[in-house]
């Protein structure tokens, strides 16, 4: 295996030189070059020998040669041509276990259905693409047992944000459908090189055994909850009227409020999952009369 000290900013500056590559702003590549950092994010997976692992974003390697190390089966997902060619001709050529598929993640991932889902994904996420990257896995049912994401602080505030909490929004609703969000690992901006302008923080995201939305009311549900959250100071019924639902009619609108037991001037960062549930059943009954 390659050995290059992912510690040394110096180091690995000296091997992008040599082989020509750059750090690209627009794929938001920023080096976890903390060894503490990048130990306990491989213990937050709980990894054992044999689970297939999907990595997205790995960059030169550093938590890859960890993975490899595990003895996992991994398959990693590498956006930039440079470093993938670094990763598959130089530094992982000769490993059994490791499988490297080149292009954008968030292309590559979901052009074909990729089978069967891992045991686990894990990734240093771009801060500009962290937030998709994760809702298009879950709306695309990619859901493993358990996820470890280095994201932007913010971000991983609004996944374990709670109903009435300033950060919560429809992707704190969209990421906790199907996992428990835990924020388990906050890591300074010195923890990276370069050094990126925002804190980090390390989400796990560990399944639950019963979704709090059940399968048949996902379509539904869904870009509902986009709609309750698209101006947070707006009201559940004025952020309906300006949705799909308006469409349908102010009087089909407050039928789906009244039958979700609400008034209609809550606002949607102020509702129960109970209270989100009953407006999506609510109204996929209206829309089916």
């Amino acid at each position: 295996m390659w050995n290059l000290n992912y510690d040394s900013p110096k180091e690995i500056e000296r091997v992008l030189n040599e082989r020509g590559l750059a750090m690209s702003k627009k794929f938001g590549q920023n080096f976890l070059i903390s060894p503490e950092g990048r130990k306990r994010l491989i213990d937050l997976m709980e990894l054992e020998s044999g689970m297939k692992v999907w990595e997205i974003g790995p960059g030169l390697g550093a938590i890859t040669h960890m993975l490899i190390q595990k003895k996992v089966n991994l398959t990693s997902f590498e956006i930039d041509h440079g470093f993938a060619s670094l990763l598959t001709e130089v530094a992982f050529n000769d490993e059994e276990n490791f499988n490297l598929i080149e292009g954008d993640a968030l292309k590559t991932l979901f052009k074909k259905r990729l089978l069967p889902l891992p045991d686990r994904i894990v990734g240093n996420l771009p801060y500009n693409v962290g937030s998709v990257m994760i809702g298009k896995l879950i709306e695309n049912s990619y859901l493993p047992p358990l996820m470890v994401f280095t994201l932007q602080r913010e971000v991983v505030d609004r996944m374990t944000s709670k109903p009435g909490e300033d950060d919560y929004s429809s992707f704190s609703v969209l990421t906790q459908i199907d996992y428990e969000n835990k924020l388990s690992l906050k890591l300074p901006k010195g923890c990276f090189w370069p050094q990126p302008n925002v804190e980090s923080a390390v989400v796990v995201m560990k399944k639950r055994e019963t979704p709090l939305v059940a399968e048949e009311l996902r379509p539904i549900f869904i870009p509902l909850i986009r709609d309750l959250f698209q101006q947070r100071r707006k009201t559940v019924r004025n952020n309906l009227n300006s949705s799909e639902y308006g469409n349908m009619g102010k009087e089909k609108v407050e039928e789906i409020i009244s039958c979700a037991g609400l008034s209609g001037s809550e606002r949607a960062e102020a509702l129960s999952w109970e209270d989100l549930v009953r407006l999506a059943e609510s109204a996929k009954r209206i829309k089916a009369i």
